[in-house]
């Protein structure tokens, strides 16, 4: 990986991270680097384990020019599944078929049991040799445990540019950060948007030096980007796509107030099957340790599961996984659709729809709902109802509402499921 090292320690002491009050250049991280170069060690699995994302990626770029396999492992990760990652990533032929160093990431876990994948690091970084130089500020929110973030982090530093990390991964931490360091690029997921909204991030911390708002990791509810573009008028809203299996991948989107998109990376092919989009890259991952390898095909396609609508140009925008979809006493419908129609209703901050286990029918249709509305759980459904009847069939209308506590997100910053009020629940 000379070529990267090369393009490092060209920008010499423009500054690569600001973190924990600290300015660091980039001859600073050349310097970490090479130091973890020498204190690598024997095994041939590294867990990357610190709490900083300056020494996380120093330690990464180490691993680049050897034939070692980097885990990284974020810090609040409990220390049984810690344990468990360790030896799912330590244990598996697979690391037979690297030619150079490696990279393990673990999916989310939201649908299953987290699936350990193996990636050939050079391949994955290689994808950033003609990133072009700029000289923004990205907010840095994910961890390079996740493809988002370790794109966000890889983009910036092969750029020259530099990376602000929050002293927390929350709104209030973020409108501070943007506000001091003067932060033009947010990268983050529609979930934190939403809360940066909600908790008035806008309003209370000087955001006047954003230029992007990339968001991704999870789909874009058509409100919520509305409400983006009136609370941000004057900067640019991108939509990011990307895989844990393939890596983040370019794209351009329609226009700020649009979910369409269109994929302009000339490493990547694509197609559309059964409303599936499938993808072939030169980064897609060796092999799944843990899992069958089901959604990759033996001449180098990945069914990504993402499904897709077209528009008349050829455009693309995701709907949702085809695993999330709901099978209704044999008639399916996707969470998106219905979480669309609630969104509408303007006291709705945020909802999230998805499928329970039902005696009779196989599956009935649950829904989060997060508001700052005094209405009670029996208006709430009775105005869900009423509302939902006039543009989706009745069986498609959730049958059980939660009111949770708030909002949240997970390590990923995707929405997650809360504990309900005591009450808060009916069918």
């Amino acid at each position: 990986m000379e070529w990267l090292l090369k393009r490092l320690e060209s920008f010499d002491r423009r500054a690569a991270c600001i973190e924990a009050g600290h300015v660091w250049t980039y001859r600073d991280l050349l310097g970490s680097v090479r130091n973890a170069q020498q204190n690598l060690g024997a095994e041939r699995i590294v867990p990357i384990e610190s709490a900083h994302t300056f020494d996380s990626l120093s330690r990464l770029l180490a691993l680049a020019a050897t034939d070692k396999i980097a885990l990284p492992l974020a810090a609040d990760i409990p220390g049984s599944e810690r344990s468990e990652m360790r030896r799912v990533a330590a244990d598996s032929p697979l690391h037979a078929k690297l030619k150079g160093s490696g990279l393990v990431l673990f999916s989310s876990g939201s649908s299953g049991k987290p699936k350990a994948m193996l990636h050939s690091l050079p391949a994955l970084l290689d994808r950033y040799k003609n990133v072009p130089l700029r000289n923004d500020r990205t907010l840095q929110l994910l961890l390079i445990d996740h493809i988002g973030g370790l794109d966000a982090a890889l983009r910036c530093l092969c750029a020259g540019s530099t990376l602000v990390v929050p002293a927390a991964r929350d709104p209030d931490a973020a409108g501070e950060a943007i506000a001091k360091h003067k932060v033009n690029i947010l990268p983050a997921s529609p979930t934190f948007l939403n809360l940066m909204l909600l908790q008035g991030i806008p309003e209370r911390y000087d955001c006047q030096s954003l230029e992007i708002i990339a968001y991704g990791a999870e789909p874009m509810p058509q409100t919520l980007l509305h409400r983006l573009g009136s609370a941000f008028p004057n900067l640019r809203l991108q939509q990011k796509f990307g895989t844990s299996e393939t890596g983040a991948i370019r794209i351009e989107s329609h226009d700020n107030g649009s979910l369409f998109f269109r994929i302009k990376d000339p490493d990547t092919e694509w197609k559309v099957i059964e409303d599936e989009l499938w993808l072939k890259t030169p980064s897609l991952i060796l092999g799944y340790i843990n899992a069958e390898d089901a959604t990759l095909e033996a001449d180098g396609w990945y069914r990504s599961g993402d499904l897709v609508e077209q528009d008349d140009a050829g455009r693309l925008r995701i709907i949702g996984r085809r695993s999330d979809m709901i099978n209704v006493g044999g008639r399916k419908v996707h969470p998106a659709e219905v979480e669309a129609v609630i969104s509408q209703i303007k006291a709705v901050d945020s909802c999230r729809v998805y499928a329970e286990p039902d005696p009779i029918a196989g599956q009935r249709i649950a829904c989060d709902l997060y508001s700052n509305s005094p209405m009670d759980l029996r208006g709430w459904k009775r105005t869900i109802r009423s509302h939902c009847l006039k543009e989706l069939a009745a069986w498609k209308i959730p049958s059980k509402i939660r009111l949770p506590e708030a909002l949240s997100f997970t390590s990923r910053l995707k929405q997650k499921r809360s504990e309900t009020r005591s009450g808060d629940e009916t069918s």
